[in-house]
């Protein structure tokens, strides 16, 4: 058709024909029943969003530019399913809350990438744990700014309840990424604007990377991201490393992630593997959190993850899932799986949780469109 049109002499006709964009509408919609323990404090049933696969509404569009360039754009927002909400989890008027991006990507140069998107730490600790820091068994139970010494510290125990905090994403990014076909080499650079904010309010001033290798069953990488206006305007670095292989019958992964802030420390060490079964797929994972801080009694606030899964594709963009998990504190830790009754570190309150155990169970349905 191209070809016939460009045969007639319509210039602007063919001229706008090869300028070739495409727009897409995707997302998913996963939904599970859970319930949550805490201990002495008691047990929670719900109906929860996200457990497999976040619930999301993405709009995508690219153009092509011509001589291996293009344009494009992203926009990724959390729906909760289970109320029909849309950017729920977001401050108000962020509805795009996942990623919200403009970029132009060259096949030899690579891509530059401008706006909202996740911190390269996230996506390396994301890519090695099986569950995907997603339900009761993710490697991001412990990311609690409660719980975590050196996340309280420098973001305020308030954090967790925003989407602006530099463990999962930031706004006002400036991104460029490797392109592709470098023997497996991939990578990015990353820094973004402050303007004169804070990282709870989205206004987060820092810089990172990610670099990684991936090739003949093999996946290692590593990333860091500083944030430099963190409490009393100070540093504080996430850095994360890991590697896996897949032999086929089994893939194999082992990650750690450091939260570093003055004198506080949260290390995550993960286990994980992923074993096919037919049209499912078995998931198992451990995660241990060792903290340490300027006392005996903070640095003794230790805990560990055991969590295994099973998935079952009944289709390309349908799956059924189960999940169970127990986190088991030690010393006056509070690390508890989401979803259960709420749970408290003073030995004074009556619903005292520290040093107890936090186990769940989930199943759900998740669907792809």
């Amino acid at each position: 058709m191209l070809k016939s049109i460009c045969t007639a002499g319509l210039s602007a006709a063919c001229f706008a024909a090869t300028a070739q964009s495409s727009v897409t509408v995707g997302g998913t919609l996963d939904l599970g029943l859970r319930q949550v323990r805490n201990g002495s404090v008691g047990s929670q049933k719900s109906e929860v969003s996200g457990a497999n696969a976040t619930s999301k509404l993405i709009i995508r569009g690219v153009e092509d530019l011509g001589g291996g360039l293009s344009a494009g754009f992203y926009l990724d927002g959390t729906i909760l399913a289970d109320t029909g909400v849309a950017g729920a989890a977001a401050p108000a008027g962020q509805f795009w809350d996942r990623r919200s991006t403009v970029s132009v990507a060259s096949a030899q140069l690579g891509e530059v990438r401008l706006g909202r998107d996740w911190v390269p730490t996230h996506l390396v600790w994301t890519g090695f744990d099986p569950f995907m820091t997603l339900g009761i068994a993710s490697a991001n139970t412990f990311r609690s700014f409660a719980a975590s010494r050196a996340l309280g510290q420098a973001f305020g125990t308030a954090g967790e309840a925003t989407t602006a905090n530099p463990t999962l994403r930031v706004s006002n990014a400036l991104e460029y990424f490797l392109p592709a076909g470098l023997a497996g080499i991939y990578g990015q650079a990353i820094v973004t604007a402050g303007e004169g904010g804070t990282p709870a309010a989205g206004g987060t001033r820092g810089e990172g990377f990610r670099l990684g290798w991936a090739g003949s069953g093999w996946n290692v990488a590593a990333a860091q991201f500083t944030t430099h206006n963190a409490a009393g305007d100070q540093s504080f670095k996430d850095q994360v490393y890991g590697a896996s292989y897949d032999f086929g019958v089994v893939k194999l992964d082992v990650a750690q992630r450091r939260w570093l802030f003055g004198v506080d420390r949260t290390v995550n060490t993960q286990f994980g593997a992923v074993i096919p079964v037919g049209r499912g797929v078995i998931k198992l994972t451990y995660l241990r959190a060792n903290q340490t801080g300027a006392t005996a009694a903070q640095s003794a606030k230790d805990a560990s993850l055991l969590g295994a899964g099973y998935v079952y594709s009944l289709s390309k963009r349908t799956a059924l899932y189960a999940h169970v998990a127990q986190v088991e504190n030690k010393g006056a830790a509070t690390f508890a799986i989401p979803g259960g009754p709420a749970v408290s570190g003073t030995a004074t309150a009556a619903n005292y949780f520290g040093g107890q155990k936090s186990t769940a169970y989930e199943v759900g349905v998740r669907h792809d469109f």
